[in-house]
């Protein structure tokens, strides 16, 4: 079975500590994140700007890619949540925060 969990933003820490992804439940719009203080919390400055952004846009998040990334590519990366995650690393903007 399809994990239902897919990575749709990272971040770079401006404290330099480190690149952070969070990511959305597909069945519930859940949101979690890697960095610590989500681990500590269950919430944090990440999943926050992901879930407005979610929540501006009727629950759905807008990856921002670059326009010379062919279509089929993004639809092929949706076909699987570790390529949708490859997808991601490759071809989103990554958000300082």
């Amino acid at each position: 079975m399809e994990s239902p969990w897919r990575t749709v933003q990272l971040f770079l820490s401006s404290q330099g500590a480190g690149i952070f992804e969070v990511e959305v439940d597909t069945d519930t719009k859940s949101t979690r994140c890697s960095c610590p203080v989500w681990k500590k919390l269950f919430s944090c400055k990440h999943t926050i700007f992901v879930n407005t952004k979610m929540k501006l846009n009727q629950g759905h998040y807008s990856i921002s890619v670059p326009n010379e990334v062919p279509e089929s590519v993004a639809v092929e990366a949706n076909e699987d949540p570790k390529k949708f995650r490859d997808f991601v690393v490759r071809y989103a903007k990554v958000e300082v925060l």
